[in-house]
């Protein structure tokens, strides 16, 4: 039989072709494949890219809120002690007025004047007279707390109720005969000083239900006294 080089080198060509468009096929196989693989690697990377990013801003904005709370609790405190160290002011002004009235009052060198009594009523309403004014810098002042200026609201309301329940009881005692006396009430505490020689247990008495009755405070907390 006779070889047919021209067949031949036609089906070299042919396997040659095959061959060349086999590797042209793997190749490009390949590379769609490499090329989904890097797609879905970037993703992945800008994923975790985007991750680690939202966790850093959720830590730094918890740590500025942590910050802020931090402040504005010190913040607070120190308003508070500031309030508190406001209150404590108008109260001292208060209890100050309120002992150096009572020791003027119980003064023997004080006691032993002819003038003692008026001259204690001229005391009294001038050592409140500047506590009034004290206290009403504080409540015009701008920047006093409010709770302080309540507070010397209601030292001012309750001075001016002492004073009227003094001017009533000297009234009382003045309608029983006791003429020169002086009265001075401290909060849960009253003082009272008459110029007579001495008190009998029926002017005790007279006394004591006067003032008890009047300022609503227990006669054990009722000092009474005489200055002669």
């Amino acid at each position: 039989m006779k070889f047919n080089y021209k067949n031949r080198g036609f089906i070299v060509l042919s396997l040659s072709l095959m061959l060349i468009a086999v590797g042209v096929v793997n190749y490009q196989l390949s590379k769609d494949s490499t090329l989904s693989v890097s797609d879905e690697f970037k993703a992945y990377e800008q994923a975790q890219i985007d991750k680690n990013s939202s966790d850093k801003d959720t830590k730094l904005v918890d740590s500025i809120k942590g910050k802020v709370t931090v402040d504005d609790s010190e913040k607070d405190s120190t308003k508070t002690t500031e309030t508190t160290n406001e209150n404590s002011s108008v109260e001292n002004l208060a209890k100050e007025t309120s002992k150096e009235i009572a020791k003027t009052l119980n003064s023997k060198e004080n006691m032993e004047s002819d003038t003692y009594i008026v001259d204690m009523k001229m005391t009294r309403e001038k050592q409140r007279n500047s506590l009034t004014e004290q206290l009403n810098e504080i409540i015009n002042n701008p920047s006093t707390a409010d709770a302080a200026k309540v507070e010397a609201s209601n030292i001012k309301v309750e001075m001016v109720k002492n004073s009227d329940t003094e001017l009533k009881i000297e009234n009382l005692l003045l309608a029983k005969g006791y003429d020169q006396a002086i009265v001075f009430i401290d909060s849960d505490k009253v003082n009272v000083v008459v110029n007579m020689e001495e008190i009998t247990q029926n002017d005790a008495t007279k006394i004591f239900d006067i003032v008890s009755n009047q300022s609503g405070i227990n006669r054990e907390n009722i000092k009474l006294t005489n200055n002669r």
